[in-house]
């Protein structure tokens, strides 16, 4: 692996935490906005700007992105297919460093304790200095990791293709513990009051105690589980491959409510305000009560959405195969804007308090204004 920097990344870098107003306030530290994954970052009221679908710059780099952003002290990271993790400016998209694994990184970055953290097919998990890209630590696996990693209590979550779910100190990336969980973990976890949530492919949602990897308990399904779970209000919300969004009681250990969708659920659930939004195959957005598993709305976008969707001032933006970025308004299920790229967006955008920062297999990154 290698570090490559431009000459002029420590300007740029300064700029980037003191530069146009708004983008010193971004903050998507990780996939899903937070360790619990619930699909939405605490705003400040004083920083926010309605995103009208402007897209105010884009870079575009060597290989499709399948990796979702994450936006840390006005800095945008995101992995590449060419094997690249990159550190571009929220100011302008000017690319501050990048680090190569040689081979490709779909999982999506996490900003923490001074470093970011991301999985490559090359079977390991690198930890990076977030100021210039040097490597802190790297953690060999048995095959590739495309899970997220969650940051919280001082360790790194992730899964692996072998098979494992694995815990890491966070500061050195010393193993902590591993849990055979038996089939691929292609999903990523959700960490909420020391418990880890993680699904595999053999449709089993495990619940792992975070300080010492004992299963707590686990719910199996008809499907793999290849989204990842979000956890708000005791209740954990997650999709599978059988169509179905389940809801699960934490502190009963038990499912107890099933919604259908006609389609694959591949893509991870956003929670808020009581509702829940997620994506199907069949190329639908659903919103359901949270407390009924009352269908609210559905919007059919015509092609899979894979791409997890995030919220800000009551907008909702995601992607589809068609290779459209949407928003919607999360209320109604009503498009309010709609933009096209040249290739398929299956990851998930970031979206802070100024703009929405969108990756997409055609290679590009997108600021959206």
């Amino acid at each position: 692996m290698k570090r490559s920097f431009a000459l002029c990344a420590a300007v740029l870098l300064l700029l980037s935490f003191t530069g146009a107003e708004g983008y010193c306030g971004e903050s998507w530290p990780m996939f899903r906005g937070n360790a619990a994954r619930t699909g939405m970052a605490s705003l400040p009221p004083q920083s926010q700007y309605r995103v009208e679908g402007d897209v105010t710059w884009q870079i575009n780099v060597s290989g499709a992105i399948q990796s979702s952003p994450a936006v840390s002290n006005g800095v945008v990271y995101f992995g590449s297919n060419d094997g690249n993790l990159y550190a571009v400016s929220a100011v302008n998209g000017r690319t501050l460093w990048t680090f190569d694994t040689g081979n490709w990184i779909s999982s999506s970055p996490a900003a923490a304790g001074g470093l970011i953290i991301f999985g490559s097919y090359d079977s390991k998990v690198y930890a990076v200095s977030a100021l210039d890209g040097r490597l802190k630590w790297q953690f060999t696996t048995h095959s590739s990791v495309a899970s997220s990693p969650a940051a919280a209590d001082g360790r790194v979550y992730f899964g692996g293709v072998d098979g494992n779910v694995y815990a890491v100190d966070l500061s050195t990336g010393w193993q902590k513990w591993s849990y055979k969980a038996g089939r691929e973990v292609y999903g990523s976890p959700a960490v909420s009051d020391g418990v880890v949530y993680i699904g595999n492919h053999d449709g089993k949602m495990m619940a792992i105690d975070g300080a010492t990897g004992r299963l707590k308990w686990r719910a199996i399904v008809g499907g793999p589980i290849t989204a990842c779970p979000a956890v708000s209000g005791g209740m954990l919300y997650f999709g599978s491959w059988d169509g179905k969004l389940y809801t699960a009681d934490i502190k009963n250990q038990a499912v107890i409510r099933t919604y259908d969708s006609g389609g694959s659920v591949e893509s991870s659930p956003l929670v808020y305000g009581g509702r829940i939004f997620f994506g199907n195959i069949k190329g639908t957005m659903t919103a359901l009560d949270a407390a009924s598993g009352r269908v609210l709305w559905t919007a059919e976008t015509g092609a899979r959405i894979a791409s997890s969707p995030a919220l800000r001032d009551g907008y909702i933006f995601f992607g589809n195969d068609n290779g459209s970025i949407y928003a919607l308004d999360a209320a109604s299920g009503r498009v309010l804007w709609q933009i096209e790229t040249e290739g398929s967006v299956a990851s998930a955008p970031a979206a802070g308090p100024s703009a929405v920062f969108v990756t997409a297999m055609d290679g590009a990154l997108r600021c959206i204004r």
